[in-house]
């Protein structure tokens, strides 16, 4: 068993001898086992304990157990206790989420100081998870089950079975707490464990062994089909400052569209069923949702947006130094050779049309105004969907506003009302500061 573990620390991190690892020891077989198998290695290694004070008195067991292992082994060792019970109220997470949250944060805390943090997932847990994941329903991810290297997370000894580990912990006569409730088959992943996995091994006894083989071919797999995911990605989906565009006919002329849409748009939180809808319906302007972030198909691209706060600051302006803090004001005179651009991130209004005080707001539904060069007074709404404005670019748009009249949709079109005529002599060049 030696032996393996070291090839298999070598598969994992090149040199193990160069390198400092901060072990997760529960105080069960498999993870006194791995601490062991650490010393005898030689390696230089801290163990990390949790006390999430879930089973009473038997927490505080392994606890003891723990820190008297590291004594006799003279390694160093942190334990952290939680109250998890107390912090898993209101957090919408099951009990087992918020323990291992908690576990994660507090190694990535403490593990600073280390080059590897090390868990004693075994081959038993890796086989009971791909049947975990084929009983609530996955794709070829959730086939590849747990991951022997994420990132710092290293987990040498999903190369054994909990059948080796209990072996090699009474050769060597160590000793380790047992979790009563790994006996409640009431548990899913208990009576995978003890029901389930009999059963299969009376098909195949070389079940784990072949569980194994599988995984490996099933993340190669994987990988090789992220690579195709990814350059699909590069190919049809562009980031904006604001979020994402995804181009339809990119994906549409692709035989495995929805798959691909679906690989897509998981990133942002949407489930198949989204994708499912997509087909269906893909009128321009639908919106749909994720817990995270907004999805709006717009003529031949689907625009990606996260969530934000409907806020609306208002700024007001009692002055022209206070409007000049904001926007970039000048004085000028109207003559027989002036001219005045195009550009619409620029105001051009007369000196008497100019009064305070001004407010700057975001749009509102209801909100109208008379668009210069037009005839007569349009709602804010029409003029966005006339200037095919998208449901994002219309939650940026800002309002210069004076008590009910609207002077300017900064950006995109000031009023008929207040254009310079040929009764101007003096008038002022307002020009939004991010476009000077």
């Amino acid at each position: 068993m030696m032996q393996r573990f070291g090839r298999e620390m070598e598969r994992l991190v090149g040199t193990p001898g160069q390198y400092r690892y901060l072990l997760a020891v529960s105080g069960g077989a498999d993870s006194c086992v791995m601490a062991l198998l650490f010393r005898e290695a030689g390696l230089d290694f801290a163990i990390a304990h949790c006390n999430f004070h879930l089973r009473g008195a038997d927490s505080d067991r392994d606890m003891e157990l723990v820190r008297a292992l590291a004594q006799q082994w003279e390694v160093p060792l942190f334990i952290e206790e939680f109250d998890t019970l107390a912090l898993q109220q209101g957090s919408g997470l099951s009990v087992e989420m918020m323990a291992r949250q908690l576990r994660y944060d507090w190694f990535a805390k403490i593990g600073e100081d280390y080059d590897f943090i090390v868990t004693a997932h075994h081959a038993n847990d890796a086989a009971e998870t791909v049947l975990l994941n084929l009983c609530r329903g996955t794709g070829l991810k959730g086939l590849t089950a747990i991951p022997a290297r994420n990132g710092r997370i290293i987990r040498p000894m999903l190369a054994f079975t909990a059948r080796e580990i209990r072996n090699y912990a009474a050769a060597h006569q160590l000793a380790y707490a047992v979790d009563c409730t790994n006996a409640d088959v009431t548990i899913p992943r208990n009576r995978v464990r003890h029901k389930v996995i009999p059963e299969l091994e009376q098909i195949n006894p070389a079940l784990l062994d072949t569980f194994a083989k599988n995984r490996t071919i099933f993340q190669k797999q994987y990988h090789f089909y992220q690579k195709h995911i990814e350059n699909c990605k590069k190919q049809c989906l562009s980031c904006t400052k604001d979020g994402y565009v995804l181009k339809k006919n990119l994906l549409e002329s692709d035989p495995d569209r929805e798959l691909l849409l679906y690989e897509i748009l998981k990133d942002f939180g949407f489930p198949y069923a989204i994708v499912e809808q997509l087909g269906r319906n893909s009128q321009s302007g639908r919106q749909y949702f994720s817990p995270t972030h907004t999805l709006v198909v717009n003529r031949d691209e689907y625009l990606i947006q996260p969530h934000r706060e409907e806020v609306d600051n208002e700024e007001v302006f009692q002055d022209l130094d206070a409007l000049r803090c904001r926007f970039r004001v000048e004085c000028a005179t109207w003559g027989p050779g002036s001219r005045f651009g195009t550009d619409n991130h620029t105001l051009y209004i007369p000196a008497e049309k100019l009064r305070f005080p001004l407010v700057l707001r975001h749009w509102r539904e209801g909100d109208a105004f008379y668009p210069l060069g037009a005839r007569g007074r349009q709602k804010v709404s029409d003029f966005f969907t006339d200037h095919k404005i998208d449901r994002f670019a219309k939650q940026r748009v800002q309002l210069l506003c004076h008590g009910d009249d609207i002077l300017w949709l900064v950006g995109l079109r000031s009023s008929e009302k207040f254009k310079i005529d040929s009764q101007t002599t003096q008038y002022y060049i307002i020009t939004d500061y991010g476009n000077v």
